[in-house]
C-alpha cells in the first residue's frame, strides 16, 4: 500500500476523534503513539495536550484538551469535527497500526534521501552504511516505546529456552570450563563482555583462543584488531595450535617437520569461519558493517576499546568512551550475538600492595562497567616479580569475573605458555 498523506490524516483524525469521544481509549493511544508519529500539526498538538493532562493525573476529555490546544491555534470547532469522524473502538487498533506504518515509511524515505545526499557529498561509505544500519535497527525494535506484557515476555523466554535445547543456543561457550560455568553456559547472546587488564597480561592471547574455539564449534567470528596486524595474529593462532613459538613463525626459521605442521594448520585455518578487518581504524559503525557480512555470526571480538574511533565530536575523552561503550551495548543487541571487547586498566593497581585489579581500575569511563553484562579482569603476579620466571615454564593468569549481571562472580586460574600463547585451566 503506497504512502498516502490524505489516508494517514484520515486515520489520525479517526483515532483522535475516538479518544475525544471515549476518554479511556487514550490509555492505548498514549502508550502506542508519539507526537512524531503524527503528520498533522493540529494532531500533534492534540496528542501532546492529552499526554500532559494524563501526566498530571487529569482526564484528557474534550473540554480539557480544547483549553490546552487553543494556545496552538486549534479551535474547539476542529475538535468537534474530529469527534464527528471518530472511528469505532473496534477499529482503533487498525488505524493506529496504519499510523505506525506510515511513520516507518517516512523514516525509510528520509534515510534514503540522507544516504543519497551524503554519498554525493563524498562521505565515507562505511560511515554512511553504519549510520543507516543504526536507523534500521531502531526501526526493527519498533522504537522502544511499546510495552511487552507478561505473556509475551514468557513466550520470548520459552522460545529462547527452546532454541537452547534444540538448535542454536542462547549462549556461546568460550571453551574454558571454569569460565563457562561462571557464565552459566557461556557468553549470552546480546551481551557485552569486557576483558580488561594491564598491557602484557595476555588479553589478546585469551581473546584469540576464545575466538578460535567459537569459530571451530559454533559459527562465524569477527575479530576486529586495532593494535596488531593480521600477520601477527595469524602467527599467534598457529603457534598455539602447533606449539612452535610465534617469533620463529614470523622470522621464518622453521625445520622441515615444523613447516609441515604449519602447512597442516593453515589448511585447518582456511576452513574456519574466522574473519579479520583490513582497516587500521574502526568505529562501532564500521564494526557493525563488517559484522553483517559474516555468515552465521556467533561472536564479535574487538581489540581494543581504547582504539575504537569515536563518532562525532565530544567535549572530553570521558564522553567519547561513554558514547562508545553505549554503542557497543547497542551493537550486541542489534546483532544478537555476544560482543567481547578488550580494554585497558589504569595504573592504580600497580601502586597497591595487592596488585589484583578491581572494577574501579577501568580506564576513562564508569559507563564501561555500567553497560557491560560481565567484566573479566586478568592478573599476572609474575609481572611484578623482581626476577622473571624460568624460560619455558608456564606462568599463572588469574581470570577474575568481577561483574556478572546474569549470575555468579569468581576467579578461574589459567596456565599460560609464553612462547606459544597456549592457555590451559588449572584445576583447584
Amino acid at each position: 500500500m503506497p504512502l498516502n498523506e490524505n489516508d494517514i490524516l484520515t486515520a489520525e483524525n479517526a483515532v483522535l476523534g475516538a479518544c475525544l469521544c471515549d476518554t479511556p481509549l487514550w490509555g492505548t493511544v498514549l502508550n502506542t503513539l508519539h507526537e512524531t508519529d503524527l503528520a498533522g500539526d493540529a494532531s500533534r498538538a492534540i496528542l501532546h495536550a492529552a499526554r500532559m493532562l494524563d501526566a498530571e493525573g487529569k482526564t484528557p476529555d474534550a473540554p480539557a484538551v480544547a483549553d490546552l490546544v487553543q494556545q496552538d491555534g486549534v479551535e474547539r470547532g476542529y475538535l468537534m469535527q474530529l469527534m464527528d469522524v471518530a472511528c469505532a473502538p473496534v477499529a482503533l487498533d487498525q488505524n493506529v497500526a496504519a499510523i505506525k506504518r506510515s511513520t516507518r515509511l517516512r523514516a525509510l524515505a528520509q534515510l534514503g534521501e540522507s544516504m543519497v545526499e551524503r554519498a554525493h557529498s563524498g562521505d565515507e561509505p562505511n560511515s554512511i552504511a553504519g549510520d543507516a544500519a543504526k536507523v534500521l535497527d531502531e526501526l526493527d525494535s519498533s522504537g522502544g516505546g511499546e510495552l511487552i506484557d507478561g505473556t509475551a515476555a514468557a513466550l520470548d523466554f520459552y522460545n529462547a529456552y527452546d532454541q537452547r535445547t534444540s538448535g542454536r543456543s542462547v549462549y556461546v561457550p568460550v571453551g574454558i570450563s571454569g569460565l563457562d560455568t561462571l557464565f552459566g553456559g557461556g557468553m549470552l547472546n546480546n551481551g557485552l563482555y569486557i576483558m580488561a587488564a594491564r598491557p602484557g597480561c595476555c588479553k589478546t592471547t585469551l581473546a584469540l583462543q576464545i575466538a578460535d574455539t567459537v569459530a571451530q564449534n559454533e559459527g562465524g567470528v569477527l575479530f576486529v584488531t586495532l593494535e596488531m596486524d593480521a600477520t601477527q595474529l595469524t602467527a599467534r593462532r598457529v603457534a598455539r595450535a602447533t606449539g612452535i613459538p610465534s617469533n620463529r613463525l614470523l622470522m621464518g626459521t622453521l625445520t622441515d617437520p615444523e613447516l609441515e605442521r604449519v602447512t597442516q594448520e593453515f589448511k585447518r585455518l582456511n576452513r574456519s569461519p574466522f574473519y579479520l578487518n583490513k582497516a587500521v581504524r574502526c568505529s562501532v559503525s564500521d564494526v557493525r558493517v563488517l559484522a553483517r557480512q559474516v555468515k552465521d555470526l556467533r561472536l564479535v571480538v574487538i581489540d581494543y576499546l581504547g582504539l575504537l574511533k569515536p563518532e562525532g565530536k565530544r567535549a572530553s575523552r570521558y564522553e567519547e568512551i561513554t558514547a562508545i561503550s553505549g554503542d557497543l551495548k547497542a551493537l550486541a543487541r542489534s546483532l544478537g550475538v555476544p560482543v567481547l571487547c578488550l580494554a585497558q586498566l589504569n595504573r592504580a593497581s600497580e601502586q597497591r600492595q595487592d596488585k589484583r585489579p578491581s572494577l574501579a581500575d577501568l580506564r576513562d569511563s564508569g559507563a564501561i562497567e555500567q553497560d557491560a553484562d560481565a567484566v573479566l579482569l586478568l592478573h599476572r603476579e609474575d609481572m611484578h616479580w623482581a626476577e622473571r620466571p624460568d624460560e619455558g615454564q608456564p606462568v599463572t593468569v588469574e581470570c577474575i569475573l568481577a561483574k556478572h549481571r546474569h549470575g555468579a562472580v569468581g576467579t578461574v586460574t589459567l596456565a599460560l605458555d609464553l612462547e606459544t600463547g597456549f592457555l590451559a585451566e588449572i584445576q583447584r
